[in-house]
């Protein structure tokens, strides 16, 4: 005999929204003990749930898996066909020893020959036709002076079409306005309606009146719901605008009488006091400026200035080497350079440095400018025995030319050392 599988019951009849139980009775006919996997296939797979989905059977036992059915309203009355797939395979059956047998004594190599099979639980699932509806009213209690707007929400929670006729009871204080009146809802679907009520008269003041009314939701069913309502109509000038408007004015003639005996003499005095102490306070900045400005004068002064001059450097390396220029500055001098001006006519790429010896001062790319001057109010100072340097890379010559002609003019003073 081989495994076998089926349902205890072969015919199931669930109804939408409730869960149903069934059973799938396992058998293992065969003489080794067998590993099964559970799995559904056919129609309504997404609604079922196995438990347990894999089971181990010794040869002559029988076990059962649990199957739950839960079908959803928004699937069709009618009849279905559901199956369990059982994939059956060998089970483990290796022993302490490593020495593979089977519960009967069958050595392991023995058994490998029976092949793995699937076997298929079948059964008939009968969905019943079911009408049912849930209706709702949003909010179910409203207020104000003008109209009021509630909505009326019917959910089908059947399988069948519902078709819900809405009405409205009501006393005369109160109009009525549906849109619409009927209503159409498909399984699992949830439609809705607009109520508004419009009060009959309205007043300015006086107290709070309580209309109830009531929503009727019958259905081709022949069940209808009732939902009870209050719409509160209050007066368009609120009972409390009286005292509070009385309360606002007492406020400020007390504010007023408090403002002109007691704070307005306050903040003026405050006001004029600030005043002051602002226009102390730009006269200390100023003058802590004017100090700043004095002791720069006086550095200024000090710098190693001295006689007017200027200097040109040129270099011009070719395409991809790099040249340079130095003045040395002669023994006893200092040199300040005050602006310095970079020329490249050609419009060739690569970079210019200034330097001092080997420490770059100012550095720029080529391909930035044609002509560029810098002036500074602090010079650039060059000691005795330094030397003023022009670097030039050429990465690539401008245009009808082989190489990058770079110059700088240096403006200045030259000063002796003390």
């Amino acid at each position: 005999m081989a495994v076998t599988a089926k349902f205890v019951s072969e015919h199931i009849e669930v109804l939408p929204n409730v869960p149903t139980s069934a059973t799938v009775r396992l058998y293992n006919g065969d003489a080794v003990a067998r590993e099964i996997a559970l799995s559904f296939s056919a129609d309504l797979a997404d609604h079922l749930r196995l438990e347990p989905t894999s089971v181990r059977l010794d040869p002559n036992e029988i076990a059962d898996a649990a199957v739950t059915i839960e079908i959803p309203s928004s699937v069709e009355s009618g009849t279905y066909q559901i199956a369990v797939e059982a994939d059956i395979g060998l089970a483990d059956t290796t022993t302490g020893d490593g020495q593979g047998a089977s519960p009967s004594g069958t050595p392991a190599a023995a058994t490998a020959v029976i092949a793995p099979q699937v076997v298929v639980a079948t059964a008939t699932l009968e969905v019943a036709a079911h009408g049912d509806f849930a209706a709702t009213l949003q909010p179910s209690r409203s207020r104000g002076s003008g109209a009021q707007r509630h909505v009326v929400r019917v959910v089908n929670t059947g399988n069948l079409l519902v078709t819900a006729e809405i009405s409205v009871d009501h006393d005369d204080g109160i109009g009525v306005e549906l849109s619409p009146s009927i209503l159409s809802v498909a399984p699992g679907v949830t439609a809705e309606t607009t109520l508004r009520l419009v009060p009959a008269t309205t007043y300015w003041s006086g107290p709070r009146t309580d209309h109830p009314f009531t929503v009727h939701v019958g259905a081709d069913q022949g069940r209808t719901d009732e939902l009870p309502g209050v719409y509160q109509q209050r007066p368009r000038v609120p009972s409390w605008l009286g005292p509070a408007a009385a309360g606002a004015a007492a406020a400020l003639v007390i504010g007023a009488i408090v403002w002109f005996a007691f704070l307005r003499p306050w903040v003026e005095d405050t006001a004029d006091q600030a005043a002051a102490e602002a226009i102390e306070d730009d006269r200390a900045a100023l003058r802590e400026r004017i100090t700043e400005l004095e002791a720069a004068a006086a550095e200024a002064e000090e710098l190693p200035l001295g006689t007017p001059a200027d200097f040109r450097l040129e270099a011009a390396p070719t395409g991809g080497n790099s040249d340079m220029t130095a003045v040395a500055v002669e023994p006893g001098t200092v040199v300040s350079v005050t602006d310095v001006v970079f020329q490249n006519p050609t419009g060739a790429v690569g970079t210019v440095a200034l330097r001092r010896g080997t420490e770059t001062l100012l550095q720029s790319e080529l391909a930035n400018f044609r002509d560029f001057d810098l002036h500074f109010v602090a010079p650039y100072v060059f000691d005795d025995g330094s030397e003023i340097v022009l670097y030039v890379e050429c990465r690539t010559p401008g245009a009808g030319t082989s190489d990058c002609p770079i110059a700088a003019s240096l403006v200045g003073f030259v000063d002796e050392t003390n």
